[in-house]
């Protein structure tokens, strides 16, 4: 409802603003100049667009304009509303207008005023809209004085940062996502602050993208980004990063493993020899130095690693499974049983030797003296000077029936003459015992010569008397 008070003081009670103006035609103190004045200052029904709009308030405001004579109070209106509408943009935006009869506008504080300022630069003024509730006339000698009531709803302008940014978005919709670099990314518009980028995730693995959607591979739905998923994203980066210096350092560390195991693999037959290699093989080339046994012992895990790459490498070289055995042999004597079985049947010679003292090792459970000394007895038949000191040495402790000294020193003997040291000096101290023995029996036989002349003189003496 509008109320409208006259020239004459009639106030006048119409439901809208057209139909005011209709009313006011038909009075005649008011003349159709003041008519068209009051539709003028009612303006269009949308003075504004509301999505142009941060947001609307409405406010009420009363303002009071005099004037001097009846033909200036069409100007008097005109002011008025201008005074309304600065009234009721300075409430909303948060500065104070005052006005005198002057109608000189003085803003209060000095801050607002920079943006009053900018408001009629821009003729964001005009963002209003108007609602008249009241007009009163007041008459008087020297002129009189226009009184507005109204309520004025007051939109507050997009900054042309957000307008660029709806536009933005409006042009995004019209085209699908592409992807983003989040290295070069900016995540954030630096006016607003509003999320610039959209993401897909996938357990630790993140794509970005510059427009809403859906993801070209998976059809997921994409999601805007905040700080949360922005940190997250870079400690996944910060983490792969990490990870993958770990894993370079893994790689380089694996590819020297494996270049020391392709270089022992390279090596093998002759890493095999200088680990293992019998001491008295015949069979090996004599070159190569031999191993002895306590040597062996100490390097059992190189040796066998060693050996048993040679015996992958060169299946057909019986020497490199005969030197595995022996290196099974230093701790674990029940793997060297079988290869030196096979070796037997190819009579390598040295293999006997192993195999009979293989029977009689407790780790392998067997003590098998007569199948020791019949390995012995065919590793000396066949050469081999190891299987000969065994022998003799079987034959010394008296363990082989059949047999006697004599035979033993034969195979000492004949073994020495191959270079085997043990057997020399079991030569040696065998001679040395037959010196010893020969000596005290030419001792006994001078003491016993001696005793038969000491017996014969007295047995002569015995027969002159």
């Amino acid at each position: 409802m509008l109320r409208l008070q006259t020239q004459i003081s009639e106030t006048i009670i119409v439901p809208d603003l057209n139909k005011a103006a209709e009313k006011l035609r038909d009075r005649a103190p008011l003349t159709l100049a003041c008519a068209g004045a009051l539709l003028m200052m009612i303006g269009p029904v949308r003075a504004y667009d509301e999505g142009d709009c941060v947001r609307q308030e409405t406010v009420p405001v009363t303002v009071e304009e005099a004037y001097g004579t009846w033909s200036e109070m069409d100007a008097a209106r005109k002011r008025a509303l201008d005074r309304t509408n600065q009234v009721a943009i300075g409430q909303v935006i948060g500065f104070e207008v005052k006005s005198s009869r002057e109608n000189r506008a003085e803003i209060v504080n000095s801050d607002a005023e920079q943006r009053f300022k900018q408001f009629e630069q821009t003729n964001l003024a005009g963002f209003v809209r108007v609602k008249v509730l009241e007009e009163t006339r007041k008459e008087a000698d020297a002129g009189g004085s226009l009184s507005l009531k109204s309520e004025v709803t007051v939109c507050v302008p997009k900054s042309q940062a957000v307008k660029k940014e709806e536009q933005e978005r409006a042009d995004r919709r019209l085209r699908p996502p592409k992807p983003v670099d989040p290295t070069s990314a900016a995540w954030f518009d630096p006016v607003t602050g509003q999320p610039r980028v959209w993401y897909w995730r996938e357990g630790l693995t993140y794509e970005f993208f510059d427009n809403s959607g859906f993801h070209p591979r998976t059809g997921d739905k994409l999601l805007i980004v905040d700080r949360k998923v922005v940190t997250e994203w870079r400690q996944s980066v910060e983490r792969a990063k990490r990870e993958a210096v770990e894993r370079a350092q893994r790689d380089a560390a694996q590819r020297e493993v494996e270049a020391q195991r392709q270089a022992r693999i390279a090596r093998a037959g002759d890493l095999c020899d200088q680990a293992a290699a019998g001491l008295y093989d015949p069979d090996r080339p004599k070159a190569l130095p031999g191993v002895p046994w306590d040597v062996l012992k100490g390097a059992g895990t190189d040796a066998i690693e060693a050996c048993e790459i040679a015996v992958r490498q060169y299946p057909e070289e019986r020497r490199y499974r005969y030197q595995l055995a022996r290196a099974y042999q230093t701790s674990d004597p029940k793997r060297a049983l079988p290869l030196l079985q096979v070796l037997m049947r190819q009579n390598y010679r040295a293999a006997y030797d192993n195999f009979g003292w293989a029977l009689l090792d407790t780790r392998v459970g067997r003590n098998d003296l007569a199948g020791a000394i019949a390995s012995f007895r065919q590793g000396a038949t066949l050469g081999d000077p190891d299987a000969m000191v065994s022998l003799a040495t079987m034959i010394s402790k008296g363990r082989v029936e059949g047999s006697g000294p004599d035979d033993a020193y034969r195979l000492f003997k004949r073994a020495a003459s191959m270079g085997h040291r043990e057997a020399a000096d079991a030569v040696e101290r065998l001679m040395e015992g037959q010196r010893q023995a020969e000596q005290q029996r030419l001792q006994n036989e001078q003491a016993a010569r001696a005793f038969m002349g000491i017996v014969g003189g007295a047995l002569g003496g015995i027969g002159r008397r």
